[in-house]
This record gives C-alpha cells, structure tokens and sequence, in this order.
C-alpha cells in the first residue's frame, strides 16, 4: 500500500477524487451516483485547478463508483496531456488493487472496464496512486454528495482562465473522454 507522504513534498500535478454512494451497501437497483473530480495542474503557471461533476448510471456499489471516478479522472488527465501526476484517493481497497502485479481478479468484476482504463492510461503517462485519508479528500467528496442529490442533467462548462483564451483546453480535452455509462456534467477550469 502506498501511503501518501506529506502532500507538499508531491512533485508534479494532483488529482483527487471521489465516488458519493451508500457506504459499504451493495446496490439491488442500478444507481446513478455522483462522481467529482478535482484537479491541481501544476505543469502550467499560473497554478490551473480543474472541476468536473459527473454521473455513473448502473452503479452496484462503492468501489464500482470509486473505480469509475478513477478511470474518468485518468482519461481527463491523458487528454489533457499532463506528463506527470499523483493521483489521490480515500478507497483504500481501490488502491491496493491496483498496486497489485496481478490485477486479473478484482473484488467485484463490475469494476474491472475502469481498473483496466485507468491501468492501460497510467502506461502512457507516469503517475503514482496513493491512497489518502478522507479528511484529505473533503473537496472532491462534498462535490460528489453534490451530484449524487441533485442528479442533474447536462449543465454548463465554465473557464474563468484568462491564458486559456477563447477555447479552453480542458472542454477539448472532456470532447475526447469516452466512458460506458458515465456522463459529464459540468466542468470548470480556473486559475
């Protein structure tokens, strides 16, 4: 398991995460849960920070959400072409998946489409996984509760970024992210 040191000490971007379903319940009915993205860019100055708000239709359980909130946040990294970036998360047994050699068994087999978009993405760009606590990971959480209650529709994508100029990078980039049953919400990109 890789703890995640003091988050100062972190060369590169920072992107966290997180998944807002019932705790440790295994849904009978397919769910939409709210998915949050929250990422710190810093291979670009001024520091850029970057939201997304999504949702998972057919979702099962905690770690099905919490592996699809990882798969979307490597896409949106790789389409952002961030060379190098830590990604943060509070699901502890997600994270221990996937430091495993031998990812062929997960837990629930559900999740194993975004372990393996997130496995085949990490290849073509460096990246470590670390896992955090969840007083680390209040921002990402309190968006994902967000989505999860609102359960909204197509929103907006909204840049407040003065060097992005007139077509911010991040709306080319959400054009090339293509996952089963996830649908973005709303982005916004600041800095």
């Amino acid at each position: 398991m890789h703890l995640c040191p003091y988050r100062a000490s972190l060369q590169g971007s920072r992107c966290y995460v997180d998944a807002a379903v019932t705790p440790d319940e295994q849904n009978t009915n397919t769910n939409i849960e709210g998915l949050d993205i929250f990422i710190l860019n810093f291979q670009v100055q001024p520091l850029q920070a970057i939201y997304v708000k999504a949702q998972l239709q057919h979702c099962h359980s905690v770690l099905m959400g919490e592996a699809a909130a990882l798969a979307l946040r490597a896409s949106i990294v790789q389409a952002l072409q961030i060379p190098y970036c830590n990604f943060l998360s509070d699901s502890h047994q997600l994270v221990h998946l996937l430091h495993q050699e031998n990812q062929q068994n997960p837990p629930q087999w559900r999740i194993k489409p975004f372990t393996q978009v997130f496995t085949n993405t990490a290849a073509t760009i460096q990246t470590h996984l670390f896992k955090i606590n969840r007083n680390q990971n209040t921002t990402a959480d309190t968006l994902a509760k967000q989505t999860r209650s609102s359960m909204l529709t197509f929103q907006n994508c909204d840049c407040t970024r003065p060097l992005c100029g007139p077509i911010c990078t991040l709306f080319q980039a959400l054009l090339q992210v293509d996952l089963n049953s996830v649908s973005i919400l709303a982005a916004s990109c600041c800095g």
